[in-house]
């Protein structure tokens, strides 16, 4: 297992160039960047060394063998923008020392109308564009403080009469360092070949993303406070950072508030948390700094067996 750490890392230093900042628009299914989890998403959307469970699926899979569970699900909805609609639905569960999970998220608008090209703005019809997700995850521990996954899905995308399929490919490492409660931990994601809509080729979403999550303890065992920071390194756009925090005021209930900096449109993220037995419920509150965009408004189901 040390040689597929090395191997991963590996990986990750060759995809890191092909995540330098590019102009807007080279990339295509940018659904694939909008999170999964309500807890993450109210920590303003750091979630590589943080996330555990269900939704650590999408963020980094590696953290759940450290995570302390046998099975979750989650199920989420996300209002995003005002203009679109986001369903996601992911389960992870501890086979051995290993952690299996899978994944699929839905991306949609409304009904779109189709008009010409003559400029006469006549409607010739509406169509609905969407892009859907599926994927398959393993994680396994190396050691006794490193964790690695890998994530393979299938995605597809539909505008109007034009659609393709494409696969892609997401790698995690996450270790967890000897001050107690400190996490690390890296992602290259959504690492595939072009896809073409209507002869227009693009290039997937690929980022490499590194981040870091502390959860003091103060002196007991008790850890009510998170902090996590995570840099984005997008291949279409300049880098991003996403900073976050998690107050635990009893075991049931948790506060969360966080920024996603250097984004046209985004800016502070407001969230809670509500655990009772085997659920839970999160909700989380995104900013829109830009004016016509609806703030968004995020809500996931958690079942733990």
């Amino acid at each position: 297992m040390a040689g597929l750490t090395a191997l991963l890392l590996t990986l990750m230093a060759l995809v890191a160039p092909m995540a330098q900042a590019g102009n807007p628009g080279e990339a295509g299914l940018l659904s694939l960047r909008v999170g999964v989890g309500g807890r993450e998403a109210g920590m303003g959307e750091a979630g590589v060394a943080s996330s555990t469970g269900a939704s650590a699926i999408y963020w980094n899979p590696a953290n759940n063998v450290f995570a302390d569970f046998e099975t979750e699900l989650v199920l989420q909805h996300n209002s995003y923008l005002g203009l679109f609609n986001q369903e996601a639905a992911a389960v992870a569960h501890k086979m051995g020392k290993g952690v299996i999970g899978f994944i699929f998220t839905g991306f949609y608008s409304e009904v779109i109308e189709r008009r010409g090209e003559d400029n006469t703005g006549i409607v010739e019809g509406e169509f609905k564009p969407y892009d859907v997700s599926f994927g398959v995850s393993y994680a396994h521990p190396v050691g006794e403080s490193f964790g690695v996954g890998v994530n393979v899905k299938m995605v597809y995308e539909k505008i109007d009469i034009y659609s393709d399929t494409g696969l892609a490919f997401d790698l995690f490492v996450t270790h967890k360092a000897m001050i107690e409660g400190l996490m690390f931990a890296a992602s290259a994601t959504n690492i595939g070949g072009q896809m073409n809509l209507d002869d227009g080729p693009f290039d997937l979403p690929t980022a490499f993303r590194v981040g870091t999550a502390w959860a003091p303890t103060f002196g007991g065992d008790d850890r009510k406070l998170t902090f996590t920071g995570d840099v984005l390194f997008p291949n279409d756009t300049n880098e991003k950072a996403h900073v976050g925090a998690e107050y635990r005021l009893l075991p049931e209930f948790s506060l969360r508030a966080g920024s996603r900096i250097n984004y046209d449109n985004q800016g502070l993220t407001a969230g809670a948390g509500f655990r009772t037995g085997r659920l839970g419920v999160d909700y989380a509150f995104g900013e829109s700094t830009i004016d016509g965009f609806d703030e968004g408004h995020k809500f996931s189901l958690n079942l733990v067996w």
